[in-house]
């Protein structure tokens, strides 16, 4: 059974993940496994906004605002992007 997110849930950045900014993208290593991690813009904004300490449901609703034309798809693909930050110990609930 995979494990589902809670769309109020707070999460925070691992103290092992590093950052790099590259224009609108962004590059993550993970220090313990030495995995590095590519962003585009919208998984930079996210990032972003986890930093601000957005949940779930916030980060939908401001990139529902940020990005009018992205479809009815946001919240899975938010959601995906998510479970792959945790899976990855890049971020971890709060």
């Amino acid at each position: 059974m995979e494990f589902q997110i809670n769309t109020g849930t707070r999460y925070i950045v691992s103290d092992n993940a590093v950052e790099s900014r590259l224009g609108d993208e962004t590059v993550l290593l993970h220090l313990d496994s030495g995995v590095y991690f590519g962003m585009d813009a919208v998984g930079t904004r996210v990032w972003e906004l986890l930093h601000e300490g957005a949940n779930a449901d916030g980060l939908c609703e401001t990139l529902r605002r940020e990005y009018a034309d992205a479809g009815e798809s946001l919240e899975a693909d938010i959601l995906g992007f998510l479970r792959e930050l945790i899976d990855n110990k890049l971020i971890h609930e709060i």
